[in-house]
């Protein structure tokens, strides 16, 4: 019974991490469009149309994305934010 009770906590950590996965950049576009940028897609920021967390790099990132990475950074966040991109002063 007890070996059940850590499978089944094991699953769910698991299902979570892979939903917390996918669905970490859709929220950064949806910032961004919400601040009144024209994001359609993960190409805003990224050079790649579906980039994957796992396989993350900074040189994955165009300008603006760079830009928004260093800011994460500098404000010790945890995520960029999309809104940010009002300070954002290049193309």
């Amino acid at each position: 019974m007890r070996a059940s009770g850590w499978f089944v906590g094991s699953l769910v950590l698991t299902v979570s991490t892979v939903v917390g996965v996918a669905s970490a950049s859709p929220p950064m576009v949806k910032q961004a469009k919400d601040a009144g940028f024209p994001a359609q897609n993960c190409q805003y920021c990224h050079t790649d149309k579906t980039p994957k967390k796992d396989t993350f790099k900074p040189d994955d990132l165009n300008e603006r994305g760079k830009w928004l990475h260093a800011e994460k950074e500098k404000r010790n966040a945890k995520a960029s934010n999309g809104a940010w991109l009002k300070e954002y002063s290049g193309k």
